[in-house]
């Protein structure tokens, strides 16, 4: 019995836009034993979208549809879901008095368009949108099992937790049995993983090992599957144990877990505390440091210190310094570094300065050349030189992470 997942909307249009909905549900559905065997992503044009509902159901068992709710593919879905699924949409005033609460609570007035919110399919589960949000849906046809969610990855989350996962039985989708996990890994490559783990893919019952690659970043997906439970769960047991082993500190998290939220955990139990100079990044590791909540608890402040002027004024750096080694050089971000901690009294400063590009680049510095620094207290500033590649977004990302990955390194040679 097969698993899918469609998302609803033009979002995949978007350059920089990441289904946050569907890596939810996926990773989340793994852990339990599940594999996801679908996955559409479609616009809200009626006609394509119930066409790719019809389809699912006759295909799936398990469904999940994710709609954006200020765009309105939510209600688009819903609508469509009814009208495939041969239910009809009723006002239910229980769930208008909820969504009118979370207007009050926020201060606003609810517009018109909102009660839309309230219109509930006969004979569906309403799985509840706590503090005013929208509500989610679960339908039963026939043998299937259809739920509409927000796509919010938050709710999606709780809602899983709380409605979904509960009542799911891995046996009920496949044949013999099944465990997955998900490890995440920096500043190792995508091949120099798979050469560290060659070994764990030969043999008898060889796990599955898939790779997403995110800049620097690898999340390595393990699933395992056989014939009875326990054995599977104890293979999954011995690999997750030898991939520990064989990746050592390239490891930083498992799951969903971020970076960030890696490296805040550490700095908390550190009681440490953190500031930041960027100039090719332009604030991006602070904005990934501060989207983990409780930040403010490690994070003292982020200068994005684009000029030399900025540089100098901000950061105290040397103008000798910038004449004769230049912005982007091992001098300049320890510099900033050193600069950054001082000003910030904080127990470490980490900056970053580079090129990256698509113009700017030179002979002797090339785009993608990257300069980062850590300062900490009582301690020689580290530096490293990296060349990164891919557009100007790439190297920001591969930057952050990196220089994220810098600290987590730090802060365990602390532990």
């Amino acid at each position: 019995m097969a698993v899918e997942i469609i998302s609803v909307g033009s979002k995949f249009i978007l350059q920089d836009y990441r289904d946050g909905g569907i890596a939810t549900i996926a990773s989340q559905l793994l852990e339990t034993g599940i594999e996801v065997d679908y996955v559409s992503v479609v616009s809200s044009q009626e006609s394509r979208l119930e066409e790719i509902l019809r389809q699912a159901i006759q295909r799936s068992a398990f469904i999940f549809v994710l709609g954006g709710e200020g765009s309105g593919e939510y209600d688009v879905a819903k609508k469509l879901l009814t009208r495939v699924l041969k239910k009809r949409l009723v006002l239910n005033y229980k769930v208008l008095d909820r969504i009118k609460a979370g207007f009050q609570e926020r201060g606003e007035m609810m517009p018109r368009m909102a009660e839309k919110q309230a219109l509930v399919p006969t004979d569906a589960e309403i799985l509840d949108g706590e503090n005013g949000r929208v509500a989610g849906f679960l339908f039963t046809y026939e043998q299937i099992h259809v739920v509409l969610l927000p796509d919010n990855p938050q709710q999606i989350g709780r809602m899983l937790q709380q409605h979904i996962l509960p009542r799911l039985n891995p046996k009920t989708f496949r044949t013999g049995s099944a465990n997955g996990f998900i490890f995440k890994t920096c500043g190792l490559s995508h091949t120099a993983i798979k050469d560290y783990l060659r070994g764990i893919e030969r043999g008898d019952r060889p796990p599955s090992l898939n790779y997403v690659i995110d800049g620097e970043e690898t999340s390595i997906i393990v699933t395992v599957k056989g014939d009875i439970q326990t054995d599977v769960n104890n293979r999954l047991k011995s690999v997750k144990s030898k991939i520990r082993k064989k990746l050592g500190n390239y490891l930083y998290g498992t799951g969903s877990q971020s970076l960030e939220e890696v490296v805040g955990k550490l700095l908390m139990q550190q009681n440490a505390t953190l500031a930041l100079a960027e100039s090719c990044t332009g604030g991006l590791i602070a904005h990934k440091l501060t989207n983990v909540p409780g930040s403010s608890q490690y994070f003292e402040r982020g200068v994005v210190s684009y000029s030399n002027e900025a540089k100098i004024s901000l950061l105290d750096v040397s103008p000798n310094i910038l004449e004769e080694h230049g912005a982007v050089s091992a001098e300049t971000a320890i510099s900033m570094a050193e600069g950054i901690r001082w000003i910030a009294q904080t127990s470490y400063g980490l900056a970053v300065t580079g090129i990256a590009g698509p113009s700017g680049g030179t002979p002797t510095k090339p785009v993608g050349l990257v300069y980062i620094a850590l300062a900490v207290n009582g301690a020689e500033t580290q530096w490293k030189k990296y060349q990164f590649s891919g557009d100007r977004i790439s190297v920001k990302t591969s930057t952050a992470q990196t220089a994220l990955n810098m600290l987590r390194h730090q802060l365990l040679t602390e532990q």
